[in-house]
């Protein structure tokens, strides 16, 4: 599906998020502006951290992180959007 330098690309931005996933916290994918504003409007409290990537990229991380790790994917996730996002 993707080639190898697109996979490099793919895991550097996996272990990155690696390092700040912590227990109970939520995964997504979503633009920085539009998801802090849909957090203000649902009085959601947790704290977004995000990761950029590139849009053709967020799909299959999200993917991993949900089958592989056994996040929980956030409500408010999209598909193809410039930022991944970890709800703390």
């Amino acid at each position: 599906m993707f080639k190898q330098n697109q996979v490099a690309e793919i895991n550097a931005i996996i272990e990155k998020i690696e390092k700040a996933v912590k227990p109970n916290c939520e995964i997504g994918a979503r633009e920085k502006v539009v998801l802090q504003t849909i957090l203000k409007t649902n009085k959601v409290e947790k704290i977004a951290k995000f990761f950029p990537c590139r849009r053709e990229y967020s799909d299959a991380i999200v993917a991993h992180f949900v089958n592989e790790k056994g996040l929980i994917k956030n409500r408010f996730s999209s598909h193809s959007q410039p930022f991944i996002f970890l709800l703390l």
